[in-house]
């Protein structure tokens, strides 16, 4: 008699083998998926602000009651750090095609009666004037009670772009005037959430 038929098969073993290092090798990937998965999900959001804010745009602003002015008011809610707001408008001339204005903290600053002041700035001469870099749009926190402007009508629109609407409003072909009606939108920088929209109508 053989012996070779009582000798055991050297490669009986080697498919359970291969079975378990496929498990070990699926269980390391899909353990791996779900701590990244937990991770994003362990990420904190940035807080939007909650705030009630109003918009006006005015035809009988500045000290002589000529200017057209735009006002950001803070009626209530959460301080808003300056800093984080991007103020967005969007106007249409009855004959055009619509324009945009853009204003962050970067990038916005006007001269207004001889000082360049970053617009919106804060309306409040008790915490600095007009050029006081403390009352510069992203140097303040916004809070209940405050008042943003844009100063003059250069500041509202002016065709050098650095301006709230980012147009020239005292450019005829634009037909801007009481009644315009003006789409604002402003933007919590962090969160990219909407803090404010709304038409507003040149009063």
């Amino acid at each position: 008699m053989s012996i070779d038929n009582e000798r055991p098969d050297r490669n009986d073993a080697v498919s359970p083998v291969i079975g378990v290092m496929l498990m070990l090798v699926v269980t390391i990937v899909i353990a791996a998926v779900v701590a990244s998965f937990a991770g994003t999900f362990g990420e904190t959001a940035p807080k939007t602000p909650s705030a009630a804010l109003d918009v006006k745009i005015v035809s009988d602003g500045g000290p002589d009651r000529d200017q057209y002015i735009m006002l950001i008011e803070h009626l209530g809610g959460d301080p808003i750090q300056t800093k984080d707001m991007r103020v967005l408008s969007y106007y249409t001339p009855p004959n055009g095609t619509q324009t945009r204005g853009d204003v962050t903290s970067i990038k916005n600053a006007a001269t207004i009666s001889g000082v360049k002041v970053k617009i919106p700035y804060l309306n409040d001469p008790t915490r600095g004037g007009q050029g006081d870099p403390k009352v510069d749009f992203g140097n303040f926190t916004f809070v209940s009670g405050d008042v943003l402007t844009s100063g003059t009508t250069a500041g509202t629109g002016s065709k050098s772009g650095t301006s709230m609407l980012g147009f020239d409003i005292t450019d005829s072909k634009y037909e801007f005037g009481p009644g315009s009606i003006v789409e604002v939108k402003i933007i919590h920088i962090p969160s990219q959430k909407t803090i404010y929209q709304g038409e507003v109508y040149v009063q």
